[in-house]
């Protein structure tokens, strides 16, 4: 009796070990099994996928046709127009911007992305029957590139022939445009390097970013320029002396084009067959070619000039300046005697009108009244680095000059 009762519980702690030793191996198992599919698929399992449907914005697109081929109605349109539009009015879409819309594996929508520059989306979240938006910096992979040429014919075409992207030459010269006159002051032998970021996202080019800084050789004079953050906090670029590159006067009243006779006391005019004076500068220029103002000012006359300079304006810009620009085909819309303009503001077009044997643009400087070289004029410096950051600029410049 004994020995039976004896064998039942050996038999009971048996079956309650191989028990233990079952459950412990089937725990274990599943253990590394959830570790094996985590490490196998490399995915990190909080993160949701999202079915992407992408529309680049064209010609003829508008938003709400946009949302309607998104399945979207035209009431759910302008709730959500309305329901953002502190953030960002989204009716002010444009040409070429991808739009995307993320719905889950349930296909109910998550967010609508719109790209509005080149650093910036507005990302739309679809919330509790309503929406929410914010802005996102979009996130580049960015490769800093170096790259120069010597000028042989002309900034632009010895810039493209040494690979340097358009975008990035005529931003450079954008950033130069207070300095420096590229179409009529660059002389055979000058020389440029420009830094500038190379973006991609997902492996896939992204085009240009900014341009970091640059050097002109001008005439054996080194001419610099570099991003930094100002007093307001926005990115500006400042000369190597630590002013802003912004001044008072633009160095010419278009963008980058050629010029088809530069300042001289005796130029030969075909109008009246003889060598006259001519303190100004005479850009060629297509027909129809914007003409910028120089600097903020006043226009004291838009009209017709019977002294031979056609189509005609004159902007005055303080007691000291005044700037004149002749034979126009038109002016543009709102440009008439009294009118304020701003520096780079489009007052004209170029034309060919009075008395004028081709289109160009004749552009001068009167300084308290009397004619001055509009290349040899020195103005005011920009603005200088805020106070407390010199010390950072220095960096950022010794930075950037180890990397040219």
């Amino acid at each position: 009796m004994r020995a039976m009762k004896r064998l039942i519980i050996l038999i009971i702690l048996g079956l309650a070990i191989l028990g233990a030793v079952f459950f412990v191996r089937s725990t274990r198992g599943v253990q590394i099994q959830e570790n094996d599919v985590a490490a196998g698929t490399g995915l990190d399992l909080s993160t949701p996928e999202y079915k992407i449907t992408e529309h680049i914005v064209g010609e003829d697109d508008i938003f709400a046709t946009i949302m309607e081929d998104f399945g979207f109605g035209y009431s759910e349109m302008l709730a959500m127009v309305d329901a953002v539009s502190s953030t960002y009015d989204l009716t002010r879409i444009r040409v070429g911007q991808p739009i995307r819309l993320a719905k889950d594996e349930y296909g109910h929508d998550v967010y609508l992305e719109y790209e509005r520059s080149k650093d910036l989306c507005v990302r739309v979240y679809f919330e509790d029957g309503g929406y929410r938006a914010e802005e996102h910096d979009i996130k580049y992979d960015v490769e800093i590139v170096k790259q120069g040429a010597t000028v042989s014919s002309s900034m632009y075409i010895d810039g493209l022939e040494a690979n340097i992207p358009e975008e990035i030459i005529m931003e450079f010269a954008d950033t130069f445009a207070w300095t420096i006159d590229f179409s009529i002051q660059v002389k055979k032998g000058d020389s440029f390097e420009i830094l500038y970021e190379k973006r991609s996202r997902d492996g896939e080019d992204a085009g240009m970013g900014n341009i970091l800084a640059g050097k002109f050789v001008n005439v054996g004079e080194e001419l610099t320029a570099y991003l930094f953050e100002n007093e307001e906090g926005d990115l500006a670029y400042y000369s190597g002396e630590g002013e802003s590159m912004v001044r008072q006067f633009l160095r010419a009243p278009l963008n980058f084009r050629r010029i088809s006779s530069g300042y001289t006391y005796a130029r030969f005019d075909p109008i009246n067959g003889a060598k006259t004076p001519h303190l100004a500068i005479d850009y060629a220029a297509a027909i129809g070619t914007p003409i910028m103002s120089v600097g903020d000012g006043v226009i004291r006359f838009a009209g017709w000039n019977n002294q031979g300079y056609g189509n005609f304006v004159k902007v005055r810009h303080n007691d000291v300046y005044t700037t004149e620009y002749a034979h126009m085909s038109g002016f543009a819309k709102g440009i008439r005697n009294g009118v304020s303009v701003k520096q780079g503001q489009i007052i004209g077009y170029v034309g060919s009108t009075g008395w004028s044997t081709g289109p160009h643009l004749h552009y001068q400087i009167r300084k308290h009244g009397s004619l001055v070289n509009p290349l040899a004029l020195e103005l005011p410096p920009g603005d200088p680095i805020p106070e407390g950051k010199q010390d950072a600029f220095e960096e950022i410049k010794k930075k950037y000059n180890e990397m040219f």
